[in-house]
């Protein structure tokens, strides 16, 4: 009973170092404010096997979080086309009604001592509303 005890103890304070060790940037849990109505910041993360899925993870919430923000369709299968391509940097999303633009400020990578995965967390600029041009500011506080 000792034995499980003290491995349950070490385990624990094992976990506790880790999550210590891992600081988060403060626009995880604090979204930054826009500096202009045009557009506004999301965060979005996932955790996955490898960077990549996760990334395409995280930009699909962007996507659907954003879509559905502004009550617009999407259709996934051809936006998912365009990110496993690679896509980076500013992207247009269209539906059938209006484009909204999305571009990716920050993000911060977790790789899990514990396991084969990765977590992901990205900060996005992300346009207000479908008939306004955005006007992105610049960001650089990512850490």
């Amino acid at each position: 009973m000792r034995r499980i005890l003290l491995t349950l103890i070490l385990f624990a304070a094992s976990g506790m170092a880790v999550g210590q060790n891992t600081s988060l940037p403060y626009w995880v849990n604090r979204t930054p404010k826009a500096e202009n109505e045009t557009y506004y910041f999301r965060v979005t993360h996932a955790t996955e096997r490898t960077y990549e899925q996760a990334y395409v993870k995280a930009f699909s919430m962007a996507i659907l979080e954003s879509s559905w923000k502004m009550g617009l369709p999407v259709d996934t299968k051809d936006d998912m086309a365009a990110i496993e391509k690679g896509v980076e940097g500013n992207l247009s999303i269209h539906s059938r009604q209006s484009n909204i633009a999305i571009n990716k400020v920050c993000e911060f990578q977790i790789k899990s001592t514990t396991s084969d995965k990765v977590t992901l967390y990205v900060l996005w600029q992300v346009q207000a509303a479908g008939n306004i041009e955005p006007d992105f500011g610049y960001f650089e506080k990512c850490n």
